[in-house]
């Protein structure tokens, strides 16, 4: 074993320094003599503290402070001398006698004291803006051209509805929407409140497919391929069938007896407005959203298109483009398409030589001449996709190209899903009006009682496709049936909400034409869709072509005292 090494670590040096301390102080404390108790001979000096404990006093507290003389010490109790505008407080401090007269205080309100929370507060209050949102209430209710998925009704009393109807409230809501009457002047139907809400809740489809939900559709839903995609002899069934169910209703459109129809695939929804609607002055369509690999197939087919929502920072101008939008604010494809074109033979003042035996002659190869012009075109490409499945990306199709465009529809493969749920099937068609093939649906309506802030409300859901004259026709239901205020909230698809901002960018511009003497009326618009299946009220406010009419909505409140409504 080894000898104890006579080196210290730092460590053992500062415990035997602690130790020493810690004797000295020890000794030190048995070295002070006692004063309380009287020493005697034979006695051993007592501790002070220990003698304290022992005639039962209190140990004194070394973190305390001392009891001050009262005398030697100048008490601060009265705030008076210690104010800077008294004049005897340094006499005072001095113990000197003061010859100074006294004033007469003043009594000074410490509320009203200039502060700087009291100048901000002032400040403040004498530059705020008050901001009351003043709702505006309207006697009609706007159009709103999206698509619904759901929609919630709040009231404070029942609405007039039941899961269980009767069968003559059944059928008379069947009837009436079937044959497009009036039920509330009907004298052979039930006009009860809970037969005319039933009639709201109706609309046609095609296809009928009870295993899949076809509306909404969706690509990115994960699921098995469907049967039809492996099955050829289902799959040309069904499309036959769809096939003749599109031609019905875009005929039916075309002869002002359906004023529109939805056509809703798995990548884009498109939807047909007859002639009137909306202040158009032909048959017109809107696609949303759109690719740039759609838009090139218009184009081959000879689709003349526009893209009211496109902004117009994204394209490229020469002089007469810009005289162009300056009085057409659409987007045409073919400008859009044909900028680089255009420019260059702006730019060559009539030299039609061909820029590629240009630059063969200025001495570049024909591998470079290659890479220039694959260049370009990447970027004419990256440009027109960049709006790609946005809602910059709607077409709007009018007058002869609307057919031109049905032909497309009809014909087109990428409306079909090879893959997926939906592998097979057609696009849905949605209908306010019967069609060869359509099928009669109802909304899934569901009632229910909440409790908020100790208050009761009565709610009703209704989930499915909401088409933009549902809700108008349920509203007049609950407006004639109901006495109690109600608000309505919506769940919109979101691929159709551009379709109320280009309608209303269209109706701009057809607003802006009927100052054209020449530009006949819309009375007979309206006359013609007389038997669209819409009443005359309704059909008003649909044949309108004021821009303020249009406009996408997410929750309305009817005010019964005044008739009006509020969003």
């Amino acid at each position: 074993m080894d000898p104890p090494s006579p080196w210290k670590t730092p460590n053992q040096v500062m415990q035997l320094h602690k130790i020493k301390k810690r004797k000295k102080a020890l000794q030190d404390r048995m070295k002070q003599p006692t004063t309380s108790i009287a020493e005697e001979p034979g006695n051993k000096p007592v501790d002070l503290n220990f003698s304290r404990l022992m005639n039962g006093d209190k140990r004194k507290n070394p973190f305390s402070k001392n009891n001050l003389d009262q005398n030697k010490k100048f008490k601060y109790d009265d705030t008076s001398q210690l104010d800077p505008s008294n004049d005897k407080t340094l006499f005072t401090l001095l113990k000197l006698p003061s010859n100074v007269v006294e004033k007469p205080t003043l009594e000074v309100d410490k509320e009203k004291l200039l502060t700087f929370s009291n100048l901000l507060q002032k400040f403040t209050a004498d530059n705020s803006v008050e901001t009351h949102v003043v709702e505006k209430n309207y006697k009609h209710l706007t159009i709103d051209w999206a698509l619904k998925t759901k929609l919630r009704l709040m009231s404070t009393k029942p609405f007039p509805w039941t899961s269980k109807l009767k069968a003559s409230e059944e059928a008379s809501g069947i009837t009436g929407f079937v044959r497009c009457l009036d039920t509330t002047s009907s004298p052979t139907l039930d006009t009860s409140p809970r037969a005319r809400f039933h009639q709201t809740c109706l609309y046609w489809q095609h296809p009928h497919l009870p295993w899949i939900n076809l509306f909404p559709r969706s690509n990115g839903k994960v699921a098995a391929t469907n049967f039809l995609a492996t099955n050829e002899e289902a799959k040309k069934a069904l499309f036959t069938e769809w096939t003749e169910s599109f031609r019905s209703l875009f005929q039916l459109l075309r002869a002002l007896h359906c004023p529109y129809f939805y056509v809703c695939a798995n990548s884009f929804t498109c939807v047909f407005l007859a002639a009137g609607l909306a202040g158009a002055r032909g048959p017109c369509a809107l696609v949303a959203p759109t690719t740039c690999g759609l838009r090139q197939a218009l184009r081959q087919e000879d689709v003349e298109f526009t893209m009211p929502l496109r902004p117009d920072n994204k394209r490229k101008f020469n002089n007469s483009d810009e005289d162009r939008a300056k009085n057409n604010s659409f987007d045409s494809c073919y400008d859009t398409m044909d900028d680089g074109k255009t420019e260059q033979e702006t730019n060559c003042s009539g030299d039609e030589e061909d820029p590629d035996e240009f630059l063969s002659q200025m001495g570049l190869e024909t591998e470079e001449i290659k890479k220039i012009n694959n260049a370009q075109a990447r970027a004419a490409a990256s440009a027109e996709s960049s709006v790609d499945s946005a809602a910059a990306s709607l077409l709007l199709v009018r007058d002869a190209d609307a057919h031109a465009l049905f032909n497309f529809l009809l014909n087109c493969k990428a409306a079909v899903s090879a893959a997926g749920p939906l592998a097979g099937v057609p696009p849905t068609l949605l209908a306010p009006t019967a069609f060869h093939g359509g099928t009669l649906h109802s909304l899934k309506v569901r009632e229910n009682v909440i409790f908020s802030e100790n208050k009761k409300y009565y709610s009703i859901e209704m989930k499915g496709p909401i088409l933009p004259t549902t809700v108008h026709s349920l509203f007049n239901v609950l407006k004639t049936s109901t006495s109690a205020q109600f608000s309505a909230t919506f769940a919109h698809h979101q691929p159709t909400l551009a379709f109320s901002w280009a309608l209303k960018k269209m109706a701009e511009e057809e607003a802006s034409s009927e100052k054209d003497p020449n530009h006949f009326t819309k009375a007979f618009d309206k006359e013609n869709l007389s038997d669209c299946g819409i009443n005359e009220d309704m059909l008003q406010l649909f044949c309108s072509a004021d821009p303020n009419i249009m406009k996408s909505l997410d929750s309305v409140k009817y005010n019964s005292e005044d008739n009006t409504f509020t969003w």
